[in-house]
């Protein structure tokens, strides 16, 4: 049985080797809490960083642990893994899309395939979340035929269609006008207040928004994860 007053995502004195996709390994611990919003600054020459593919099981680290809802990702059975990924909503710092699927069918894949929510529902929560974060409706067809703005508001709409107990936000404002900004924090908000934890990964500029409100604010430096107090 999960309890809810538990963590939802703690990375325990992990250690995580620089790959073959990343500028910097990790070195470091943190906990989010429900309710909380953890910033990540990242030096602005090393922008890529495996921390929210480790907070999503995708990553090994060498040594110390990773547990989300209180589980370790290296010790779950493949199943209970993947039901407990269905629980998380990211937007990715790359595109992090299905080439050969249209945007829609990216964005409901997970609840499709995870839940037994009649499709027409799914549909109908994405659309409402589409026209929340300022687009007409979910863009049709190919992700590589919409526009960087459209697509990644659209990954907004993949990433909190659900309820999900936990948000990986890497880089969530890259290519959107300000205007559509307020959209998103206003759902990371109301996620919070429903006991929702965040994790948002930046290098920087969106961070110094104090609108972000994060409970905790981290800086990587290397690959060391370090609290950071004073951080803009």
């Amino acid at each position: 049985m999960e309890r809810t007053d538990d963590a939802i995502l703690t990375f325990e004195e992990v250690s995580i080797p620089r790959g073959p996709r990343d500028d910097v390994g990790i070195e470091g611990s943190l906990e989010v809490r429900p309710g909380e919003l953890v910033a990540v600054r990242l030096e602005p020459q090393a922008q890529q960083t495996p921390l929210a593919d480790a907070a999503q099981g995708l990553v090994s680290p060498a040594s110390g642990r990773v547990l989300f809802l209180g589980g370790d990702w290296a010790r779950l059975a493949p199943d209970e893994a993947a039901r407990r990924r269905a629980r998380i909503g990211r937007v990715f710092e790359g595109r992090g899309w299905i080439s050969n699927l249209d945007v829609i069918e990216n964005i409901t894949l997970a609840a499709r395939h995870h839940t037994a929510r009649p499709v027409a529902e799914i549909v109908a929560e994405a659309q409402a979340l589409a026209v929340r974060f300022g687009l007409a409706a979910i863009p049709a067809g190919r992700p590589a035929a919409v526009a960087r703005a459209e697509l990644r508001k659209s990954e907004w709409v993949r990433a909190f269609l659900g309820a999900p107990a936990l948000l990986l936000l890497e880089h969530p404002v890259r290519h959107v006008e300000e205007a559509g900004v307020p959209a998103l924090l206003d759902a990371v908000r109301e996620a919070r207040a429903r006991g929702a934890a965040g994790l948002w990964i930046d290098d920087g500029g969106p961070l110094a928004m104090p609108a972000i409100e994060p409970t905790r604010r981290y800086r990587m430096e290397g690959a060391r994860l370090l609290p950071d107090k004073g951080g803009a």
